[in-house]
């Protein structure tokens, strides 16, 4: 009889002790799934929404300065051939919009109130494909033919006691070193789910910005893609394709590279997962420990009696790993089986499961359950490996009985 078989009959032996065993195993590969699904699922909310506010997938300047003090100084990094690299641009087919924009201080005052602002002003016809994930909570959004309006964000009208209708001030320096100031009509005030943005952002459409500032030309060109999964091959051909052609020097940021509140969550989840995997195995580890160093009592005498009809050392151990083994599969397939179809039924039937708004989000969200394969793939196989493992330490204390007590072993 081979040893597989051999091992398949002994794991159920003892019927009430596997089913524990199979228990404990299959209840932690069920959990890791059901937290792989919800990490993943929130990772990628936090990404699009961090891509969609604003930050797009690709971001192009004329200097690496400008991604730390371009907001305060915008004027030192404007194009010079703005629309050559927009045409460039627009012409790959993973492009979906290349949009123009500038972002400065100001200063914004009601008639009671005042604070500083960071203004991001972008075409209006392009603006929907850049912020998403902007929602209006009163008024409405920019048009294309409004001029001198504004959009607030929750938390900047809120801070200065603005409404919509409401003749704002805006004051900011130009170009030329002049003090500027505008009247603008609050037309609409919205939220993109992050507080920090929300207590900040202010919105006006590109030909006013522009023609308030008394600049030509814009400092940041942002790529909005058709996939965010196109990003980094994006950004390594237009790289490369700029870095070729003689004129204005320019760096590419992809997305992530500017999102740090993003790599800081998915650098704790990562974390997190990590602990998680390693409680839940450990756990696994001194249970199958456990019942299989009971077996090995259980069968002293068996195992007496197979070394003493000339079954090697190593026979007895491969029979212990064997049964590892199949105490693994067995658990490890079950977990992700169960794991799999309770995220289903929470997704499906639940409408998955309401998260109250995270540290730093003006929101809570509804997350769903999206366990990715290669994860799930990675948990099983870990599993099967603990499972394996574990089962050497009782097996090593089989093979070392001594054939005269083991057969005197009562």
């Amino acid at each position: 009889m081979s040893t597989l078989l051999l091992a398949w009959r002994n794991i159920f032996r003892n019927k009430r002790r596997t089913f524990f065993t199979l228990s404990a195993i299959m209840i932690g590969i069920m959990a890791l799934v059901l937290f792989d699904g919800f990490v993943r699922y929130t990772l990628w909310g936090l990404q699009e929404s961090t891509i969609r506010n604003g930050l797009g997938h690709l971001q192009l300047a004329t200097a690496e300065d400008y991604f730390t003090t371009g907001n305060f100084d915008p004027f030192r990094y404007l194009f010079t051939d703005q629309e050559a690299i927009v045409n460039q641009l627009q012409a790959r087919p993973e492009v979906k919009n290349v949009v123009p924009q500038v972002t400065f201080a100001a200063t914004l005052a009601s008639a009671e109130k005042s604070g500083i602002v960071m203004v991001q002003a972008v075409p209006v016809e392009l603006s929907r494909s850049l912020f998403g994930f902007r929602q209006i909570v009163a008024g409405r959004d920019l048009l294309a033919e409004d001029r001198y309006r504004v959009l607030l964000a929750r938390g900047v009208a809120e801070k200065i006691g603005a409404q919509v209708g409401e003749t704002m001030t805006m004051m900011a320096i130009t170009r030329n070193g002049g003090l500027n100031a505008v009247d603008l009509e609050v037309v609409g005030i919205v939220t993109l789910g992050f507080r920090e943005l929300d207590n900040m952002q202010v919105f006006l459409d590109l030909p006013t910005a522009m023609e308030f500032l008394d600049i030509d030309s814009v400092p940041l060109l942002i790529t909005v893609l058709e996939k965010t999964e196109y990003t980094g091959a994006v950004k390594a051909a237009i790289t490369q394709l700029f870095n070729s052609q003689a004129g204005q020097p320019l760096v590419v940021k992809a997305w992530d590279e500017l999102a740090d509140y993003y790599q800081q969550v998915r650098g704790f989840y990562g974390t997190l997962l990590r602990i998680m995997r390693f409680i839940i195995m450990l756990v696994v580890v001194f249970t199958i420990i456990n019942t299989m160093t009971m077996s090995v009592l259980e069968r002293t005498r068996e195992i007496g009696a197979l070394r003493a009809i000339g079954t090697q050392k190593n026979g007895i151990i491969r029979l212990f790993l064997a049964e590892g083994l199949w105490i693994g599969l067995l658990g490890g397939i079950s977990g992700v089986l169960l794991g799999l179809i309770v995220s289903s039924v929470i997704n499906h039937l639940f409408g998955g499961v309401y998260i109250p708004p995270p540290p730093g989000m003006a929101e809570g969200y509804q997350a769903f359950f999206t366990p990715s394969f290669a994860t799930v793939g990675q948990n099983f196989l870990l599993a099967l490996g603990v499972a394996v493992l574990a089962a050497l330490y009782p097996a090593s204390k089989g093979a070392k009985l001594k054939i005269a007590a083991a057969l005197r072993y009562l």
